[in-house]
């Protein structure tokens, strides 16, 4: 019988939701999935993906759940991501929602956050 594990997408998002963004890298994820960067590279071009836009994916995600909770100032919730500056998780920020991290703030307090500019 052939064991099947799961995509190495899904394993590697996995690996990345357990971890502390700050002090994960693809090298790192590449070592404790037991295959060189290169491989892991290759491996998730296969599969259409890269580290990149999983990674992405996960703090997206991770700034949703934190925000759904309470709101932070964007130079505490970057680092929490793994960005290192304020600067680049601003940009990341405007790119998932479309606006600013203060108009996304002014909108969520109004209640008036379209669908398509939620971190989902």
């Amino acid at each position: 019988m052939i064991s099947r594990r799961p995509p190495l997408r899904r394993r590697v998002l996995r690996l990345l939701l357990m971890e502390n963004l700050e002090f994960i890298h693809a090298t790192d994820v590449a070592k404790r999935l037991h295959v060189s960067p290169s491989t892991l590279r290759r491996r998730l071009r296969n599969e259409h993906t890269s580290y990149q836009e999983i990674l992405d994916r996960v703090r997206r995600y991770r700034c949703k759940k934190a925000l759904s909770r309470r709101w932070l100032p964007g130079k505490c919730m970057g680092p929490s991501l793994g960005f290192s500056q304020a600067n680049s998780f601003y940009r990341a920020f405007n790119k998932w929602t479309g606006m600013s991290y203060t108009q996304y703030k002014r909108q969520l307090k109004g209640g008036s956050v379209r669908e398509n500019q939620r971190l989902y």
